[in-house]
């Protein structure tokens, strides 16, 4: 769609595969996505041109799981985060995969999600997962080939638990953004050890983990896909509004619709691109500098987001 929410088009239509679109390539010729290859089976990466068009599976049915796709800057490349089961042990690794030749390289062993590759084509960022009954995970960062891991932001210590996540690295490569959970684990009646959500989260930082920000957004509203938008001039996102906080969440709770939201870094304003009763949710924005035509009609416009 157009990045104020018009000129909705679909690209796939297949329910029983359950496509979620991942990241555009940067020069806005491909967009890469889940699927599962089989109903019932596993999650595969595959790749289509802009337009929907010539659909390819990338990687084998048989991993266990593949997480978000990011695309070197070159658009030659991807990487993401894998788990594979054998011997009834499951394998962490974050891969490499040339596009164009098939070669996949494990440049980590790591359990990781969320990897995003820097503009320049350095760094690679990525999640800690978050562990169950624990303490929250954090962002990480390496270089491109796997090299030096290190936490980028330190893991949160406290009485309430921060799960960082979900980082996007800024069109300048200066800023990075992410998801902030906040939330507790405590015994209640009737749920034994929950979860106890206190505050979801959009946070900024600089390249280098310092000077972490909180945008102004509610903080019952359920954070999911995230990207920077207009150049690093504003930020989209995806959200469920008003989920219940301090309490757990009720077995029969309704989801709230889930749609995109647009927010402006130096006016502060917030502008709702999408109004639909289902799930808007895994978004990627690409500038109309370089995806310059629609699918059809070869009339200049400015695609943003995926809708599934």
């Amino acid at each position: 769609m157009d990045d104020d929410g018009s000129n909705q088009t679909l690209l796939t239509e297949s329910e029983a595969l359950r496509p979620h679109p991942n990241s555009w390539s940067p020069d806005g010729k491909l967009i890469a996505f889940q699927r599962r290859a089989r109903p019932n089976k596993n999650y595969a990466i595959s790749l289509m041109n802009s337009d929907g068009t010539n659909i390819r599976q990338l990687t084998p049915e048989e991993w266990q799981s593949v997480g978000r796709v990011s695309f070197s800057p070159d658009s030659k490349s991807i990487v993401f985060n894998r788990t594979v089961r054998k011997n009834n042990i499951e394998n962490y690794n974050i891969t490499v995969l040339n596009i164009h030749t098939g070669k996949m390289e494990d440049i980590s062993d790591m359990h990781a999600t969320f990897c995003d590759w820097s503009p320049d084509g350095r760094y690679i960022i990525f999640t800690e997962p978050l562990r169950l009954g624990l303490g929250g995970g954090t962002i990480w960062i390496m270089g491109q080939n796997g090299q030096n891991p290190r936490r980028l932001i330190p893991a949160a210590v406290g009485r309430i638990n921060k799960h960082r996540w979900s980082p996007r690295w800024s069109p300048d490569g200066k800023q990075i953004v992410f998801r902030q959970n906040e939330y507790t684990w405590e015994a209640v009646e009737g749920f034994g050890t929950s979860m106890i959500r206190k505050a979801f989260r959009i946070m900024i930082c600089d390249r280098n983990g310092t000077n972490i920000r909180q945008l102004p957004l509610p903080k019952d509203w359920d954070y999911y896909g995230l990207d920077w938008m207009d150049d690093g001039k504003s930020i989209v996102f995806s959200a469920y509004a008003e989920i219940p906080l301090n309490e757990p969440i009720p077995r029969d709770f309704v989801w709230p619709p889930s749609n995109i939201y647009k927010y402006h870094l130096k006016t502060g304003e917030m502008t709702k691109l999408t109004d639909h009763p289902g799930t808007d949710n895994v978004l990627d924005w690409i500038s109309d500098d370089v995806l310059s035509v629609t699918p059809a009609g070869k009339k200049k416009t400015q695609w943003g987001t995926i809708k599934k």
